[in-house]
Parts: C-alpha cells; sequence; structure tokens
C-alpha cells in the first residue's frame, strides 16, 4: 500500500505547508491532497489514512466529477513519514523530506513560538513552498 500511495501521490497529488486560516507563514501546516475522478479510489486512501474528501462538479457535460482527497497535519505527517522513501517525484520528495525532518521538530505542541522557532519554520517554509512545481525554474 505504501509504495502505490507514493506512487498516486507522485502522479495525481501535491504535498504542501497549507496556509487556510494562518496568518503568519509560520504557522502553515502539512497538506497532502490527492486528485482524481476515481472516487472509489480515493476512499481505499481514506479508509488507510483519513482525510476529507471533497467533490467537484464542472459546468461543462464532457467533463467528469473529480474528487479531492485532503489530510491536514499530523494525517499528512504519518503518510509523508510513511511513503517518502518510496516517491520518485524528485521535488515532491525533497518537499516531503523536509516536512518529515524539521515539522515537528520546529513546532511546539503548546503553540508558544520562540524567536528562534519562528525562525527556523519561517526557514522550513521558504525551503518547502520554494521548491517550484510549474514555471520558470521547475524543472
Amino acid at each position: 500500500m505504501k509504495q502505490y500511495v507514493a506512487g498516486f501521490l507522485d502522479a495525481d497529488g501535491s504535498v504542501s505547508l497549507a496556509s487556510k486560516t494562518a496568518k503568519h507563514s509560520y504557522q502553515r501546516r502539512p497538506e497532502i491532497t490527492f486528485f482524481n475522478a476515481d472516487l472509489k479510489l480515493l476512499k481505499v486512501i481514506q479508509k488507510e489514512y483519513g482525510g476529507k474528501i471533497k467533490e467537484y462538479n464542472y459546468d461543462n457535460p464532457n467533463w467528469n466529477t473529480s474528487y479531492m482527497l485532503i489530510l491536514n497535519c499530523n494525517e499528512s505527517l504519518k503518510v509523508l513519514d510513511e511513503i517518502h522513501p518510496y516517491m520518485l517525484h524528485s521535488k515532491k520528495k525533497k518537499r516531503a523530506e523536509l516536512i518529515v525532518k524539521y515539522y515537528k521538530q520546529y513546532t511546539p505542541r503548546n503553540g508558544k513560538y520562540t524567536e528562534s522557532l519562528i525562525k527556523k519554520k519561517q526557514w522550513l517554509n521558504d525551503q518547502v513552498m520554494g521548491i517550484q512545481m510549474r514555471g520558470a525554474g521547475a524543472y
């Protein structure tokens, strides 16, 4: 299962530090998303690792309904820890390795950041999100 999920993430997923509610870059949290039109496939991964599935319907009748499985914070850390050795996509793998290696180390459990931890988390955010997947310099 780990190798399959790693391959699926390489092909149809993303690894990032999300900022949905973060006021500062050091408050971003790990997030993994899987995209597919096959709901059954995403439900198998959801059963193993958790997360929430969102449905996207399009106005164009030629387009299939698509789905996105989102795993946040501890769920995503667990998945990345298990699958990053099997990932082949060089940029997604590098993002995963940075998150696995540093995220918990630079995130206080009580939510109280020192100046030193803020700098470390900002560095982590810059490193992870600086790995471009698209556009100039992506490959």
